[in-house]
C-alpha cells in the first residue's frame, strides 16, 4: 500500500514537474546574473522553494533594494499558502508534529493543487501520496534550478523567452478538472476576475487580494448551499410527519368507525 501511494503521488505530480523545470532553470539562471555563485543559487532554491517569492525578490535585489523591503514583499506573496494551510489543516491533524512541519515545508501551489483529492479521503496511509508529491517536486524544482544557475547563464535574456508559461499550462489543466462544485465554480470565477482587475498592483497583491476574494466567496457559496440543504431536510421531515399525523388519523377513524358497525 505505501509502495502504491508513493508511486501515486509521483504520477500525480509529475506533469506539474514538466512544467516547473523551465521556471526554476529560469530563476537559477537569473540568480546568476544577480551576483550569486551556482552553490548560492542552488542552496537558496533549496531552502526557500517559492518560485514567484524568489523570482521577485531577484528582481529586487538587482534593484539593490533594503533588505527589509525583500522580506516584507516576498512575505505577502506567499502569504497565500495560508489558505492552503488552512484547507488542509483538516485533514492531517491526526499526525504529529514533525510529519506536519515537514508537510507544510512542501506546501507549494503545484503540491496543493496535485494532492488535496487525494487528502480529502480517509484513506490510512494517504500521507506517503502527499510526501512523494512534495518530494518529486522539490527535487524536480532543485535540480532545475542548479542547472539553470550552471548553464542557463549563457542566456542573458532567458526570461524573455516564455518557458515559464509551460508550468501555468500545466497547473491549468490539474486544476481546472477539479472545479465541479458550485462553490468551486464561484470561488474560480471571482478570483480569476479579481486577479484580472487587480493584475497592475506591485508586488503581487493582485494575486493575494483575488485569492483571499475567492476563497472568501465560495466560503459564502458553500454557507448558502448548507442553508438550503438545511432547509431542504426541514421541509422534507415536516413533510413525512404530516403524512404521519394523516395517517394516524384516518388509522384512528377507520378504528372508531369498526367499533361502531361491531
Amino acid at each position: 500500500m505505501k509502495k502504491q501511494l508513493i508511486q501515486a503521488g509521483l504520477k500525480a505530480i509529475f506533469p506539474l514537474c514538466v512544467g516547473a523545470f523551465p521556471f526554476s532553470f529560469i530563476v537559477g539562471a537569473i540568480s546568476i546574473n544577480a551576483g550569486m555563485s551556482v552553490l548560492q543559487s542552488t542552496l537558496w532554491s533549496l531552502t526557500v522553494f517559492a518560485g514567484s517569492a524568489q523570482m521577485v525578490a531577484l528582481g529586487l535585489v538587482q534593484s539593490s533594494t533594503e533588505i527589509i523591503v525583500i522580506f516584507v514583499t516576498t512575505f505577502v506573496i506567499n502569504l497565500r499558502h495560508i489558505l492552503y494551510s488552512a484547507s488542509l489543516s483538516e485533514y492531517v491533524k491526526e499526525y504529529n508534529m514533525p510529519t506536519r512541519m515537514l508537510m507544510s515545508y512542501g506546501l507549494t501551489d503545484e503540491v496543493y493543487a496535485a494532492t488535496i483529492g487525494e487528502m480529502k479521503h480517509e484513506k490510512p496511509g494517504r500521507q506517503w501520496f502527499y510526501l512523494a508529491a512534495m518530494f518529486g517536486f522539490w527535487v524536480n524544482w532543485v535540480v532545475a534550478d542548479f542547472c539553470g544557475a550552471m548553464i542557463g547563464s549563457s542566456f542573458p535574456h532567458i526570461a524573455d523567452y516564455g518557458l515559464d508559461f509551460a508550468m501555468v499550462a500545466a497547473f491549468i489543466a490539474i486544476v481546472i478538472p477539479q472545479v465541479k462544485k458550485r462553490e468551486c465554480i464561484v470561488a474560480a470565477v471571482i478570483a480569476t476576475v479579481t486577479g484580472i482587475l487587480l493584475s497592475g498592483l506591485p508586488y503581487s497583491l493582485g494575486l493575494v487580494i483575488a485569492a483571499i476574494a475567492g476563497v472568501y466567496a465560495g466560503y459564502r457559496m458553500d454557507i448558502s448551499t448548507e442553508r438550503m440543504e438545511a432547509e431542504t431536510k426541514a421541509e422534507a421531515k415536516k413533510v413525512i410527519l404530516q403524512e404521519l399525523a394523516d395517517e394516524q388519523q384516518y388509522q384512528q377513524a377507520l378504528s372508531s368507525t369498526t367499533t361502531i358497525n361491531k
